[in-house]
């Protein structure tokens, strides 16, 4: 189940609970935002965190950007009803695409690599380099496509690679990451992983091993670094601008990015 899936799960699944006694009143109540009476409950019970309230184009229709587990999407709230799902205006627009990039926050991509545990990182080349941080799933055909890209580079001390290993697509995904980074060699078994992948089925190149509870906490971490930096998929670059700001980018790069990031 994606985090999408999962979170409006999260919303559909309360929003059919009904008769749910209230608690005694305080005797002087807070302020409370008016909210509708469902996606109170959801905040009430910590399920999922309202980030931000905004008007939208339609008189009497409130948005809500509403955030699970670093994953965040957008919902509607009118005379109490609760509503999902994308919102078009009359001219076919989809409005919720638009209220998500204008009021989603900006991910803090320095804080997150801060919050990396080196230990369970695989770093390749010369700190001297110019250096990136990227999340690879060992399944992923475009992680493959990158990392045979970045091998000349390293190998000629141009560059060096923190990769943050993530099972994004699926149980063997999973699986050949804890083969990975359980290694006694992770940067070795990485390796394997790369030079004996499966192109035609998309399958990594090592065997696939149940992650230990430590080891599932690691890939947990990783997955939940890669939703805050906006990551839905898998690569995702992590990269200084000019100015020093770390970026983030989804996807594989386009020809010639490569080159020029380890030049600069």
């Amino acid at each position: 189940m994606t985090r999408h899936n999962a979170l409006v799960a999260t919303i559909t699944g309360i929003a059919l609970i009904s008769g749910i006694a209230a608690g005694p009143a305080a005797a002087e109540p807070p302020p409370q935002p008016n909210y509708p009476k469902v996606l109170r409950r959801i905040v009430d019970a910590g399920q999922i965190q309202v980030v931000k309230q905004f008007s939208t184009d339609k008189p009497g229709l409130t948005g809500f950007l509403v955030k699970r587990d670093g994953y965040q999407t957008v919902v509607y709230g009118e005379d109490g009803y609760l509503m999902l799902g994308p919102l078009y205006g009359p001219k076919g627009t989809n409005l919720s695409k638009r209220y998500k990039r204008q009021h989603q926050s900006r991910p803090d991509v320095a804080q997150t690599i801060d919050g990396l545990d080196s230990e369970h990182l695989i770093t390749e080349g010369a700190a001297s380099t110019p250096a990136l941080y990227v999340f690879l799933d060992p399944n992923c055909i475009f992680c493959h496509k990158f990392y045979q890209q970045t091998k000349p580079l390293i190998a000629a001390g141009k560059l060096q690679i923190h990769w943050i290993l993530v099972g994004a697509l699926g149980p063997s995904s999973i699986g050949r990451a804890a083969t990975i980074l359980s290694a006694d060699d992770p940067a070795g078994m990485l390796a394997q992983d790369e030079a004996d992948f499966d192109v035609a089925n998309e399958q990594g190149g090592v065997t696939p091993k149940k992650p230990d509870d430590k080891m599932a906490n690691v890939l947990d971490r990783h997955r939940d670094a890669m939703f805050n930096v906006g990551g839905r998929g898998t690569p995702v670059v992590l990269f200084p601008d000019p100015d020093g700001h770390w970026q983030s980018r989804q996807g594989l790069p386009p020809d010639g990015w490569l080159d020029h990031y380890a030049q600069d």
